[in-house]
């Protein structure tokens, strides 16, 4: 048995240059443009397409009209290939020596709006001081990445995510901020400190990474006596000042984003009876890739970057958020 699960004699049957044309194959939807990808002309692409049907006894590609369709297997396969080809490109950019002046990599990251807005200039400026001709790709972190974020950190190099909604993967703690409430500046309804008799009873705007974790603000809110009236609802903090902007409206974002937001104009924080506990931001990675020099050397350098920008704000009209 391979150290997959695999019987050797099995994938033995099939060329796993194969694997290439499959991950084009269900990308693109379409013999032709699966072609031009990979640089195949289209007859070798349809006899590619030919042998993965029998190899899988499964027609993968379902004629639809003028177009493709995936079937159930296909769409099964969609995430494996691109986990594979993922793989495969890791381990033939190995490189015996170290050498980030020139590597061309293209590192991912998976992080919030709020992290990209506070954090992302700064681990830009970092990681290409040192690795000039890398790509620093930032995906956002939608909802349904946290649930399957083993899964993406296959393909992905590092999340930033908060404490309490990734588990049983490696980690290390970058900082620690606080929830902070902002209101429009013209809001006359509010002065410098807000009621709990006033947040429960001016409208809200709401975003949150997962609606159904207890670790969201606005939970620890409703334990506290306050039923906050959602007006608005959404999963990226950077909408905030078109959100309030002009409106009666209440929102908790963290400080740090906070600060940005009243240097820019138009919001102001006030003060709050609640007592909310501290976002605590991590870096997390899948350990697959724990022995991976230049992971090592991107987990470093961004750590170094956030942490030295957590210092910047901590100093002078940035202060709020502590390490």
């Amino acid at each position: 048995m391979s150290p997959i699960g695999q019987p050797r004699s099995r994938r033995a049957k099939l060329d796993l240059n194969l694997i290439v044309a499959l991950e084009a194959l269900l990308r693109e939807r379409s013999v032709s443009r699966a072609a031009t990808e990979v640089g195949l002309s289209q007859p070798a692409m349809s006899a590619a397409l030919a042998r993965l049907r029998r190899y899988f006894g499964d027609p993968l590609l379902a004629r639809v009209g003028n177009g493709y369709q995936l079937t159930p297997l296909a769409q099964r396969l969609v995430e494996r290939t691109t986990v594979a080809i993922s793989a495969v490109d890791r381990v033939l950019e190995t490189v015996p020596k170290l050498d980030m002046e020139r590597t061309t990599r293209e590192f991912t990251m998976i992080v919030s709006g709020y992290v990209l807005a506070t954090m992302g200039r700064a681990i830009s400026d970092h990681l290409l001081a040192q690795a000039p001709r890398a790509t620093i790709n930032f995906v956002d972190l939608r909802p349904e990445l946290v649930d399957r974020m083993s899964d993406r950190l296959r393909t992905a190099d590092l999340a930033i995510v908060p404490r309490g909604f990734v588990t049983e993967l490696p980690s290390v703690d970058l900082y620690t901020d606080h929830w902070v409430c902002l209101v429009a500046e013209e809001n006359s309804d509010i002065d410098d400190t807000i009621t709990l008799e006033q947040l429960g009873r001016s409208p809200w705007a709401v975003f949150q990474i997962d609606p159904q974790s207890p670790n969201t603000p606005l939970h620890q809110v409703k334990a506290q006596g306050v039923e906050p009236r959602v007006q608005v609802i959404g999963d990226n903090y950077l909408a905030l000042p078109y959100l309030l902007t002009g409106t009666l409206r209440v929102a908790l974002a963290p400080h740090l984003l906070a600060q940005n937001f009243v240097r820019a104009g138009g919001m102001r924080i006030v003060r709050t009876p609640l007592t909310l506990a501290p976002l605590r931001q991590a870096l997390w990675w899948h350990p697959m890739y724990n022995s991976d020099p230049e992971f090592l050397w991107l987990r470093t350098t961004v750590v170094e970057a956030a942490r030295s920008t957590v210092d910047a704000y901590a100093s002078g009209e940035k202060s709020g958020v502590t390490e």
